[in-house]
């Protein structure tokens, strides 16, 4: 019996700004890992994999221009805005692989191989277009061939990903075990490997790629809070951990395959901790696995004790994020996040363990419904005085969360159109919080990590950079 062919495919994608913080696209490589191991072949195209020969000849390079830890810029073309950006003075652009790369790598899978299905996974919701483009690319090449589709979008905006995408079949949420059930169906597999948790998946499907110089993974599915602007729950609606002896295995494997870079892409890294990271963080330091371990999310500064602190240090942690989101007490009430006290802890207990607290990134977010820009100006100060890096984040509402709920009902926000939920943009300006004191707060916390950097000893109430 032929073994089904599968064609994985990572769009490109277009924003205002986009930079490879250790990206991969885990659920496909999961999806991939998963098809693999029930007799399936595999092809990757990704088009976000700035290794890729036909992008770095684009650049006349014969290697990826990449930072100390593996991350880099993408490449990038600058292109017309949407319309819908007319008013926003910022330069928009493609990112990763052009389009007509990205269609002459299809056309050779093509030549190379009998391609039975296609799988396209999907990034942000307001990625989209780089994700239809690809779709429709695909069904040219293979005018014949189903195409399914799935991913963060596909999640969020369902529905319009179901009558505009251009898809055979759209996933929501996991899809780990729906696509290897519909293939299993299609294909008249004789028999698959039965899943009963996230652990009994094989690990994610890195070797597709020829050159690595980081992996992602995750420790947890799913989040214990329920915060009001977040739809983790869209994806997953049970937190669960995986076993801290799987998660060192997979990561031990990395360090046999000499890859130094390993991001964890949880939100709920420190969720009961003893029970979850500090064994694997213990493991890790008694074998001197010797990596570089990285953490783009934000995560819980209330979690992180002094010993916690000790260990991301010595098993080798270099970046770490934090989320705060904001000084209001009353938000931070609703959150039920972190506190003023859990925030200067964390910091503190960091700063003890001997990792700088100028190097640690603290999450904030503005333009929330019903926020003002003091509260934004206040939670910048406060983060500065203590010595932090701030990262600004735009609030942008997500569907089927309350906060979504509220941008529709009491700020006319449009629930159909994927490009507004952008967080380069602000989407909920009104009269109390302008487009004016966006871009003054943004450039107040990129002045503020400037003043950071560079170690400038200058009194706090003296900074014009608040007024």
């Amino acid at each position: 019996m032929k073994r089904p062919a599968i064609l994985l495919v990572n769009p490109y994608l277009y924003d205002f700004a986009a930079y490879d913080l250790w990206i991969k696209p885990l659920g496909l490589l999961y999806i991939g890992a998963v098809l693999e191991e029930n007799g399936c072949d595999i092809t990757l195209l990704d088009a976000l994999n700035r290794h890729h020969p036909d992008v770095l000849a684009l650049q006349c390079r014969t290697e990826a221009k990449s930072k100390k830890y593996g991350d880099g810029y993408f490449y990038k073309e600058t292109i017309e805005k949407p319309s819908e950006f007319s008013d926003v003075p910022r330069l928009y652009s493609r990112y990763g692989m052009p389009p007509e790369i990205f269609k002459n790598n299809l056309e050779r899978i093509r030549r190379e191989c009998s391609i039975d299905l296609i799988l396209v996974t999907s990034g942000m919701t307001y990625w989209y277009r780089g994700a239809h483009e690809a779709i429709a690319m695909c069904r040219e090449v293979f005018p014949e061939i189903p195409v399914l589709f799935g991913g963060i979008y596909a999640t969020l905006f369902h529905e319009f990903a179901k009558h505009h995408s251009g898809a055979d079949l759209v996933f929501k949420g996991e899809s780990e075990r729906a696509v290897l059930e519909f293939i299993k169906e299609k294909f008249k597999l004789p028999s698959t490997k039965t899943y009963l948790g996230y652990d009994d998946y094989p690990h994610p499907a890195y070797h597709l790629y020829p050159k690595l110089e980081y992996v992602g993974m995750m420790t947890t599915r799913g989040c214990p809070y329920t915060c009001s602007f977040c739809a983790t729950h869209e994806f997953t609606d049970v937190f669960r951990r995986r076993h801290p002896q799987k998660v060192v295995e997979e990561i031990r494997s990395y360090a046999e395959k000499s890859i130094r870079n390993v991001t964890f892409y949880d939100d709920a890294l420190f969720v009961n901790s003893e029970r979850h990271i500090k064994p694997i963080l213990r493991q890790i330091i008694d074998e001197k696995l010797n990596l570089n371990f990285h953490t783009p999310n934000g995560l819980f500064a209330k979690l992180l004790d002094k010993e916690l602190g000790e260990m991301l240090v010595e098993s080798g942690f270099k970046t770490i994020r934090l989320s705060y989101e904001s000084k209001n007490p009353e938000r931070q009430k609703q959150m039920r996040k972190v506190t003023d006290s859990d925030l200067e802890n964390a910091l503190n207990n960091l700063e003890a363990a001997g990792f700088p607290r100028d190097e640690v990134t603290v999450y904030l977010i503005m333009g929330l419904p019903n926020q003002t820009p003091d509260e934004v100006r206040d939670s910048i100060r406060y983060v500065h005085e203590l010595g932090a890096r701030i990262s600004l984040s735009s609030y942008s509402p997500i569907p089927n969360t309350p906060d979504w709920d509220s941008a529709v009902r009491d700020y006319s926000f449009p629930n159909d159109n994927p490009l507004m939920t952008n967080k380069s943009v602000y989407p909920l300006k009104n009269a109390h919080f302008t487009g004016e004191d966006f871009n003054r707060l943004k450039n107040d916390a990129i002045e503020c990590n400037r003043r950071i950097k560079s170690s400038e000893n200058i009194n706090i109430s003296d900074y014009n950079v608040y007024a």
